[in-house]
């Protein structure tokens, strides 16, 4: 029995009706069909040798190897999970350049030692509250960036979600849109899905379906009441039936088409099952929530290939960094495991690819409030089948841009293109702007 609705959760209903209608819209907006022809050239830059202080006793002494690659699927297999940092995630304090000397220089107030660092050899180490994720043979991209990267989280929020080098960018998709478009079942109700955000510009397609949803139960709004409650059942009997109205198209026939494939989504959502609460031991975080989601989901086959899931934590740490910078690695590394260990129950860790993003890194030098201020380069994580340990050249800590920030020697269309050809099997070119290098010996 469902439970009585309210004239007030009515209004909620309608609005959130109309909310996603909206969402949906952005989402499943139709662009351009040429993509830019230019890009620019991706930034790789020689590192000096390294200083390196002499080894450390660290906790990795307790740390056992990380566990083989599990075998690679068919590309028609292949799953992807993106996890978005936003604010602005500081590279050297998830890898920790513990054994460079001019680390310490720089970070007078927030440099962590080597006592507080899981290496990986004499020169970097995980932070210290990482301790699965190392045990799960993680791999980190050292230095991805931009060029010409802007101190504003709009900026470059918006040229990572649009795969763009530069702001010069004419996308009118989204990097993960076009992915969705390139391996997606156009019949599916959704190809890409972003758990616990709004309409979604990362997800923005030309020919399939792609959807933001606030949480799991978000397709209560739109199916399952029952005749116990008719004015919920009314509601979503119209809802429904808006949707498949015939239409002469134009914003009409488009609103209604984006309605009826949020009636179909919300109805699969119903049909893969009800969630197990104690699957994998999530943590009740939205990053924890959202993998949950992910695993269930994809379980299910229900045409979906990539979920993005924003942690919604905020990691632009402009103070007292060190005091703040653990819980949300406590939270990484907590909800990453648990959704590991539920996709090996469910028996599709093979399938599944799990890469971070953020906007920016932070300043390579700390500043007076014991924080970290807008930086350029970061480092980025991915899980699955990937091959564990560091990847590319750490940015010089002796050779800084003029204003004083790290060097990127990555690009982020390199990296992005490290997932579209060495994971789904798609030349950059068919996703990104001009035809940017994939890294070599990441994915396993």
């Amino acid at each position: 029995m469902s439970d009585p609705i309210s004239r007030r959760e009515l209004l909620k209903w309608f609005s959130a009706g109309a909310g996603a209608a909206a969402v949906g819209g952005a989402t499943w907006y139709t662009g351009r069909t040429d993509p830019p022809s230019t890009a620019p050239t991706p930034v790789a830059t020689n590192v000096p040798a390294p200083v390196v202080r002499p080894p450390v006793t660290t906790a990795a002494s307790a740390i056992t190897a990380p566990p083989a690659p599990p075998a690679v699927p068919d590309l028609a297999q292949r799953l992807l999970v993106v996890v978005e940092m936003g604010g602005g995630n500081d590279g050297m304090s998830t890898l920790v350049p513990y054994g460079l000397g001019s680390y310490y220089d720089l970070r007078p107030n927030t440099a962590l030692g080597g006592d507080s660092v899981l290496a990986l050899d004499g020169e970097v180490g995980f932070h210290a509250d990482l301790a699965r994720t190392l045990a799960r043979g993680a791999a980190v991209l050292q230095g991805v960036g931009v060029p010409d990267s802007d101190g504003s989280h709009f900026e470059m929020m918006a040229r990572w979600w649009a795969g763009a080098m530069d702001s010069g960018s004419s996308f009118d998709t989204g990097f993960l849109g076009r992915l969705a478009d390139a391996i997606g079942d156009p019949a599916a109700p959704a190809v890409a899905l972003s758990v616990g955000s709004g309409s979604h510009p990362a997800l923005v397609s030309r020919t399939v379906g792609t959807l933001s949803i606030p949480d799991a139960g978000s397709s209560w709004y739109v199916t399952g009441a029952g005749e116990d409650d008719w004015l919920r059942m009314m509601f979503q009997q119209g809802f429904t039936r808006f949707g498949q109205a015939a239409s002469s198209g134009g914003v009409e026939g488009w609103k209604r088409g984006l309605m009826s494939q949020s009636v179909a989504f919300a109805e699969l959502l119903d049909g893969v099952g009800e969630e197990d609460e104690e699957a994998g031991a999530y943590p009740e975080s939205d990053l924890g929530r959202g993998l949950r989601l992910a695993a269930r989901l994809f379980t299910g086959d229900i045409g979906l290939r990539i979920v993005h899931v924003p942690m919604n934590l905020d990691f632009d740490t402009h103070d007292d960094h060190n005091g703040r910078y653990p819980a949300l690695m406590q939270d990484f590394d907590a909800s990453v495991d648990a959704f590991f260990a539920d996709l090996e129950a469910r028996g599709l860790a093979d399938r599944v690819l799990l890469a971070t993003t953020s906007e920016f890194g932070r300043t390579a030098h700390d500043n007076a409030s014991y924080g970290l201020d807008h930086g350029t380069a970061s480092n980025m994580l991915l899980m699955g089948p990937v091959v564990a340990g560091r990847h590319g050249e750490h940015p010089s800590l002796d050779t800084l841009d003029d204003n004083g920030n790290l060097v990127p020697t990555v690009g982020l269309d390199q990296y992005y293109a490290t997932i579209a050809e060495h994971w789904f099997g798609v030349p950059a070119s068919e996703v990104l702007a001009g035809s940017p290098a994939p890294v070599a010996g990441i994915i396993a």
